[in-house]
């Protein structure tokens, strides 16, 4: 007896869920905006739209268009801090809220070939009418930057995700790690505009051939997502800590 339609949704449904639980826990659907830090009395608006890549229809591969809108402002010319919202899943289910607040500091100049390193911290609560919870990352980035201005970056880094919940209120592992590799290119003739792009590599340990949704990654371990990022920068151009290193 085959399935009917209405059956061969289930699984769906629940794989989807599932991955947007795992972008929920994991708290890592934006780009590693943390890289460098924006100088003091300067703000920005990050914008980022992406996810992990998927299967739909059983061939087509496309990264689920998972938003975040992030606000920051430079707390010294090192320290930054953030207050971002995930715009999609709050309408999850009966509706949701889930957002962001941390904060991140340039602890180490670029010098040549050696990178400029930052390290953030973010927690993010996720509430809803029945039940509340929250993710806590530790980020940590290495980052080069190059070109006339400094206009081109290239980074990478992981992020180590702690979901200390209970599991029937969050169907994932209380720990996860993701590396993610980089790069954004700066636009406008102060540099005002920010384009970068982003890959991860959710949980490279995880088998996740049985999985009830396809995951894209390596060896059918872990899932690669793919993440697209536009950054506005507002506040007068001067020389910060990240500028100008030998």
């Amino acid at each position: 007896m085959h399935p009917t339609p209405a059956r061969r949704r289930v699984p769906q449904l629940a794989g989807l869920a599932g991955l947007v639980v795992l972008c929920l826990a994991a708290s890592a659907c934006s780009t590693a905006h943390t890289a460098r830090p924006l100088g003091q009395g300067k703000h920005a608006v990050h914008v980022s739209v992406g996810g992990p890549i998927v299967a739909v229809g059983g061939q087509t591969r496309i990264p689920l268009p998972l938003t975040t809108l992030t606000y920051k402002i430079g707390l010294t010319d090192r320290a930054d801090f953030f207050v971002g919202w995930h715009v999609i899943e709050t309408f999850v289910n009966e509706g949701n809220l889930f957002f962001d607040v941390g904060a991140s500091y340039y602890f180490l100049d670029q010098r040549g070939p050696l990178p400029g390193v930052s390290a953030a911290f973010t927690l993010s609560p996720y509430l809803n009418s029945r039940s509340g919870w929250a993710s806590l990352d530790l980020q940590l980035t290495a980052s080069w930057a190059f070109g006339p201005r400094e206009r081109h970056l290239v980074y990478l880094g992981f992020h180590n995700f702690l979901t200390p919940v209970r599991p029937q209120l969050v169907a994932t592992a209380p720990y996860s790690f993701s590396p993610y590799l980089g790069a954004q290119l700066r636009l406008g003739p102060n540099r005002e505009l920010g384009l970068s792009g982003e890959i991860k590599w959710h949980r490279p340990y995880q088998d996740t051939s049985r999985a009830v949704i396809s995951y894209v990654g390596p060896g059918s371990h872990g899932a690669l997502a793919f993440i697209g990022g536009i950054t506005f920068y507002v506040g007068k151009r001067r020389k910060s800590a990240s500028e100008g290193q030998p």
